[in-house]
């Protein structure tokens, strides 16, 4: 006798079973069962047959998909769309301005850097710059360390090889010519 109803419980085994004894594993179906111990191969095999039908019949269209409640922790196929120009305008119009930083800010975040070291963004945020995300907080570091670094480059000595070719030949060039 065939048990043509499956439990949310055996569903989960038998797709865990799919997934641990791939098509060329040999006694899959036998396998599969001895998880389930409620089914038979036979009606393991027959499950996976049913599964196949409505997949290529979801696919060619002949069933629409169902409609979810996004509370039952499931997308609808509306909101997997990404949203068209308008929605996107809408979106960017309800995204709120950029406010500079304070120097208050400023100050606590490189006291918050000193005291939890960079990348800890998180405890920068929540215990010095209050009035900061996490996210806020590193995108601050990244443009603060972009800073120093300019800086770093232009306090640097240049060097007689810091030089192309083409400045050092126009310079010999203005040279020689005096």
């Amino acid at each position: 006798m065939v048990n043509s109803r499956w439990t949310w419980e055996e569903n989960k085994q038998f797709e865990d079973g799919l997934v641990e004894f791939a098509g060329d594993c040999l006694n899959r179906w036998e396998r599969i069962a001895a998880r389930i111990a409620t089914k038979t191969a036979a009606e393991v095999e027959q499950h996976f047959a049913v599964l196949l039908d409505d997949v290529a019949a979801i696919e060619s269209g002949t069933i629409e998909l169902p409609e979810y409640n996004e509370s039952d922790g499931f997308r609808s196929p509306e909101s997997r769309k990404s949203p068209n120009r308008s929605e996107k305008k809408q979106v960017a119009a309800q995204r709120k301005v950029a406010r500079p930083w304070t120097e208050d800010e400023h100050r606590l975040f490189l006291i918050g850097l000193e005291k939890y070291g960079k990348g800890d963004w998180k405890s920068i945020s929540r215990f010095m710059v209050k009035s900061r995300t996490p996210a806020q907080v590193a995108s601050h570091a990244q443009k603060y360390y972009a800073r120093q670094e300019k800086e770093e480059e232009n306090k640097k000595r240049r060097s007689i090889f810091d030089n192309s070719i083409a400045e050092s030949s126009s310079s010999l060039a203005s040279n020689l010519c005096r």
